[in-house]
């Protein structure tokens, strides 16, 4: 992969040429006209990448300072962007790495080479950003991509995701506004969705739309990725899976007819053969698994279709990206896996549960659990998650949000009176 540096960059600009605008023609400013050595100090302090793209893409000076250091530079923008996710963006951008070297229309990836790269993000899961950076020593090209997918697809969705999802709470409009959301709620969406894009490359069709079977045995997954993480933050897995699984129902709702055998765009197909962009939505088995493989796509393509107003150009592009995926995440964290992994592999999560040891809300930290788990377990540990939490939970993205939004939106108070009777 060899994105443009800090998003898709006119050509001439990421070649160093000179722009052709008039920002070429006019007096340098303050900042172009300071020494190289203070510009390249300015341009590794900036803390917002968007800043950063902003300041390389207008400025052809900067531009040029920007390509002499443009590790340092994105390297340094990225991890004030992504904080602790940082860990979990680079496993994003090594799994892509690895699909795209396999070769299309179908692929496969190894179990053993899906078990390093696991095992590889546990280790460093212990370690800061900037000993992260320092160990793995990513080029050039890999801080351009995963900048490059920050930008035009995770940070976007962090404000879209929260709005869906909020829109659902309901109760005060003045607690529910995307724009205040705090340091921990956006640390906890954006490393929801860079988790949910890994479990898409790893065990869905992928970002490429191609991939096939499950890299581990199925018995095997909830183990080996859900369990790497707490269980509210694999309910935050969950939660990001069904808003977007529940959009794609929407547009199948939307695009059904045009997609249906009997659509007259159809006609000079004869039967019973089934023509290439049909798609039979009428049956439960086949929606299902269109659903599910649709999402398991992961966000590339669910943001561009969140973005697709047109329903002539929604169409053709559900039509490309609809595919049949009958394992994807409802199997692995239904009732049945959950069970048979604590029979098989009890975890130390299990025996926290089992001795109901206490939990108590500690703070709105990233790190800690949400005020909302802690609600409905009353106080006490819980391994349970997926088909255990109801859904109407999942809609309001219940483990994202801090104290203040869930007291002054009035989801506390329905926490509260509902927290038993919503555990399944």
């Amino acid at each position: 992969m060899n994105d443009k540096a800090v998003g898709e960059q006119p050509p001439a600009l990421e070649q160093g040429q000179p722009s052709q605008t008039a920002a070429s023609t006019r007096a340098p400013s303050r900042l172009e006209s300071l020494p190289a050595e203070l510009r390249h100090e300015i341009l590794t302090q900036v803390q917002d990448i968007s800043d950063l793209k902003s300041l390389v893409h207008a400025s052809p000076v900067l531009h040029q300072q920007y390509l002499i250091g443009r590790k340092a530079f994105l390297g340094a923008a990225l991890k004030p962007a992504l904080g602790n996710g940082l860990v979990d963006a680079y496993a994003v951008h090594t799994s892509t790495a690895m699909a795209h070297k396999q070769q299309p229309p179908y692929y496969e990836l190894e179990e053993s080479a899906t078990r390093h790269l696991l095992d590889h993000y546990v280790a460093l899961r212990s370690v800061s950003p900037d000993q992260l950076l320092a160990e793995v020593n990513p080029s050039e090209d890999d801080l351009a991509a995963m900048a490059n997918f920050y930008l035009s697809v995770a940070s976007p969705l962090v404000e879209l995701c929260a709005s869906i999802f909020l829109r659902n709470v309901g109760g005060d409009p003045s607690s529910l506004r995307v724009g205040n959301l705090s340091r921990t709620e956006r640390a906890r969406l954006l490393r929801a969705l860079y988790r949910f894009e890994l479990y898409c490359t790893l065990f869905g069709v992928g970002p490429m739309g191609c991939g096939r079977g499950l890299a581990l045995p199925m018995n095997d997954i909830l183990r080996s990725f859900f369990c790497l993480f707490r269980p509210w933050e694999i309910e935050e897995i969950d939660c990001v899976y069904r808003i977007i699984r529940e959009h794609y129902e929407t547009v199948f709702d939307a695009i059904q007819s045009d997609v249906a055998r009997d659509n007259p765009r159809f006609e000079h197909w004869q039967r019973p053969y089934t023509p290439p962009g049909s798609f039979d939505l009428d049956s439960y088995f086949n929606r299902d698994a269109l659903r599910q493989g649709t999402a398991s796509h992961g966000l590339r393509v669910f943001s561009t279709v969140l973005r697709t107003k047109d329903h002539s150009t929604l169409v053709e592009r559900m039509q490309k990206y609809m595919s049949p995926h009958c394992v994807f995440i409802e199997p692995i964290l239904n009732w049945t896996s959950q069970g048979t992994r604590r029979w098989q592999h009890p975890s130390e999560e299990d025996r926290a549960e089992a001795r109901r040891d206490r939990l108590p809300f500690l703070g709105d930290d990233e790190d800690a659990p949400p005020l909302a788990w802690v609600i409905i377990w009353r106080g006490r540990y819980s391994n349970e998650y997926g088909e255990h939490i109801d859904f109407r939970y999942k809609r309001w993205g219940y483990v994202f949000w801090d104290y203040r939004r869930l007291n002054e939106s009035g989801a506390k108070k329905q926490l509260v009176r509902n927290g038993r009777r919503w555990r399944n």
